[in-house]
């Protein structure tokens, strides 16, 4: 592979100068051919010894090294954090007048990625087979989930596909943003565990058995904070390599034991009980339940529908099963309210606001009223955690230095205060 240097106009007499990779320089002007560019000019870009050298080190081991597990990861995880823009970009060429084929011919041609080009040919070549847009979406279920799907057939079938991506496209920024408020939130106090915990480990592992050793040659008594301090000291350093395995086994036999589903449903359930951590953890799922709800009955799904896509969009299993036995109900003939209002899983506030909806005859945007609200609700439990947090960890780490450092001295005063008085 080489880069070449082009200029090129494009059907509205832009002129664009970039470089590109390719093969060699017939392969280059492929490439800008299909863009229906016009080319003024493409020139390989000159490379040093040096340079050469470094790219034929690279050839050898980066292919082995993009085609890993976490190399693969990482692009697919990458990927999914473009699906609301590609989401975005389709709506906004269909809204101005664009067939859905050249849609997704144009999102192919615009794609760098090779993944997301093949994803987008693909669909272009079932839509154009006679397929709708939903359907070929199912051969990509890793791209474009249930909820996805859901929504665009709904769409298909109504007639409102732009209005429906739209919708789609905010939700799923807005779903994207509520996690990395999520993450946000967990950094700094993680990183002031993790900090504090390796750097007692490095003391009690390397500092601490070099004085003892010193206070050992004293041969006087020392103090029972720093005599049981020594004890620690002494057991991770001889069977320290055995705590990892039993979190290890911990973490097997907990795994196991969850995955009945009875014991996961009860473990779940009292996760929505804990404090501060059950707040975020409801707010969020409430959250998440609401608005997905909201955006499918907006986009024409049916109530039923949408309840089963709802309730696949939820982490908890507690409220998974809950919705689960809701949509059951709302299918025998109850209203939403009091099918939710049976499984004693949902807040006052929602049953409240959907009982509203039902007699008003808009239950989807009293869906996304109460979406809003859980949405600014967990904002404000997301700060209070934060600013809780922090200070919370200080203190607890500040306390465990400090009774560390607290017993060493108490060993040296009196170790000191001894020699002074002989």
């Amino acid at each position: 592979m080489a880069w070449f240097q082009f200029e090129a106009k494009d059907r509205a007499g832009t002129v664009h100068r970039d470089r590109l990779e390719a093969p060699d320089v017939r392969h280059a002007h492929q490439l800008l051919a299909a863009r229906n560019w016009f080319i003024v000019k493409v020139q390989e870009e000159a490379m040093g010894k040096r340079a050469m050298a470094a790219a034929a080190r690279r050839a050898d081991w980066l292919p082995a090294l993009q085609r890993t597990p976490i190399a693969e990861a990482l692009r697919a995880s990458r990927r999914r954090r473009e699906i609301p823009v590609k989401t975005e970009q389709m709506s906004q060429l269909l809204r101005a007048g664009m067939r859905l084929g050249e849609v997704l011919s144009v999102m192919s041609r615009r794609s760098s990625d090779p993944a997301w080009k093949a994803i987008f040919e693909d669909l272009r070549s079932g839509v154009v087979g006679g397929k709708s847009l939903s359907e070929s979406m199912a051969a990509h279920p890793a791209m474009f989930d249930s909820l996805f799907r859901a929504m665009v057939a709904a769409g298909e079938v109504s007639g409102h596909l732009v209005e429906v991506l739209e919708r789609l496209a905010q939700y799923l920024q807005r779903r994207e943003m509520i996690r990395q408020r999520v993450k946000g939130a967990l950094i700094y106090p993680s990183f002031i565990v993790t900090a504090g915990i390796g750097t007692v480990t490095f003391f009690m592992i390397y500092m601490l058995p070099k004085l003892a050793g010193m206070f050992k040659e004293l041969g006087r008594a020392l103090p029972w904070s720093t005599q049981m301090l020594i004890s620690i000291s002494d057991f991770l350093v001889r069977f320290g390599w055995t705590i990892p395995l039993i979190f290890l086994a911990i973490w097997v036999i907990v795994r196991q034991w969850l995955r009945d589903s009875e014991n996961r449903m009860a473990f779940d359930r009292s996760r929505l009980g804990w404090p501060v951590i059950g707040a975020l953890i409801s707010l969020g799922e409430h959250s998440r339940f609401t608005q997905t709800l909201a955006t499918l009955l907006k986009s024409g799904v049916t109530l039923v529908d949408a309840l089963q896509v709802a309730e696949a969009t939820l982490g908890n299993s507690a409220l998974r099963h809950g919705v689960r036995d809701a949509r059951i109900a709302v299918r025998e003939g109850k209203s939403l309210n009091e099918a939710l209002a049976g499984q004693k899983l949902f807040p006052d506030l929602m049953l409240d606001m959907l009982a509203v909806g039902e007699r008003t005859g808009d239950l989807g945007g009293a869906l996304h009223h109460t979406a809003n609200t859980y949405e600014r609700e967990l904002d404000r439990a997301i700060q209070t955690f934060t600013a809780l947090i922090e200070p919370v960890l200080i203190v607890l780490m500040a306390f465990f230095v400090g009774g560390i450092v607290l017993s060493v001295l108490m060993a040296v005063f009196d170790l000191t205060s001894g020699i002074g008085r002989m």
